[in-house]
Parts: C-alpha cells; sequence; structure tokens
C-alpha cells in the first residue's frame, strides 16, 4: 500500500491553559496559527478544540511534541494530554511525534539553540508572525503562552522537512 503525501501538517503544543496550533500547507505556507483557550487546566475541553481543529483545517498529519525525548520537560498533565491526543481516534490522521531536536535541526545554529531563537527564525521565515513574537524572556518571567504558537510551527515545519517517526494508538503507551 502506498503511503498518503503529506500536503498539510497540524502542529500542536499544548500549554497551562489551552493550546498553540499552527496549519502548514506544502507549497502554501503557514495557513493559520493561534491559541485557543481553554480558561483552565483541562484536558477534556484541549481534546475538544483539537478535534474542532482537525474537523476546520483537514490536515494530513497531526504534529505534537515527543514528550518521552530527551530534553522534554514537560509538567505530568501535560504528558497525559499528549498521549490523550496521540492515542486518540482521528480517522485517516497520521500522528507524528517531534523531539525538540528535529526542530533545531530546521535551521541554523546558533540560532536554534533557544527557544526565543527557533521563534525568531519562525517569526523570520513567516513574517505574518512577527507580531506575535513575545519579548525576551528575563529569568525571572514565566514563559509567554505565544511562544506555543512557534513551537507548534516548528513541529508542523519538521514533519514537512523530513522525519520519518509517525505513531497510532497501538503504538504510544500511556504516559505514567
Amino acid at each position: 500500500m502506498a503511503k498518503k503525501q503529506i500536503k498539510r501538517v497540524l502542529g500542536i503544543d499544548p500549554f497551562s491553559r489551552g493550546v498553540g496550533f499552527a496549519v502548514v500547507e506544502e507549497g502554501v505556507g503557514l495557513v493559520d496559527w493561534g491559541l485557543r483557550i481553554t480558561g483552565r487546566p483541562d484536558n477534556q475541553r484541549a481534546v475538544e478544540i483539537i478535534a474542532e481543529m482537525i474537523d476546520r483545517f483537514k490536515p494530513d498529519l497531526l504534529a505534537l511534541e515527543d514528550w518521552k525525548a530527551a530534553g522534554s520537560r514537560r509538567c505530568e498533565r501535560v504528558e497525559i494530554l499528549l498521549n490523550l491526543i496521540a492515542t486518540g481516534k482521528w480517522e485517516g490522521m497520521v500522528v507524528r511525534l517531534v523531539s525538540v531536536r528535529e526542530v533545531r535541526a530546521i535551521g541554523p545554529l546558533p540560532d536554534m539553540a533557544t527557544k526565543y531563537g527557533r521563534a525568531t527564525f519562525f517569526a523570520d521565515q513567516y513574517p505574518e508572525l512577527q507580531a506575535f513574537l513575545p519579548p525576551v524572556r528575563k529569568p525571572w518571567m514565566s514563559e509567554d503562552t505565544r511562544m506555543s504558537i512557534f513551537d507548534a510551527v516548528g513541529f508542523a515545519v519538521a514533519c514537512l522537512s523530513g522525519g520519518r517517526r509517525e505513531t497510532d494508538a497501538s503504538e504510544t503507551q500511556l504516559a505514567s
């Protein structure tokens, strides 16, 4: 059976009160992006929001952070959410887990070494994201929720630029 060609990718990056998303289409570029707020830490509502986005954008592939990869630092609740998303019953949908290392490989060092550097790189690649680029974070500041948009873009772009780690419900184990 021939593999389906991936043309449209929905990148998802959950944060404490919602999800950041980006839709990237091969040959077109960035189609849509943004933040969807759940109002409080609510995994079930986040899964419903993602289901709505899948219905709206009809992606060929869903790109998520590989929460088990080296260097991934996610709280237990978000790991459970990522697992729920990865093992969800998305009809005809391929789910791909993307490590931060794969996202770093997209662009040149030292630009890709830090999260803010990656966000700046993607804002340069997609000028429509410039307005969403938060200020440089100081050590005492919490991460700006808008960084989830840039993480989602990174996951989606990494899928379109290569890589092979795909998963389905039978492959992904429940996060403990």
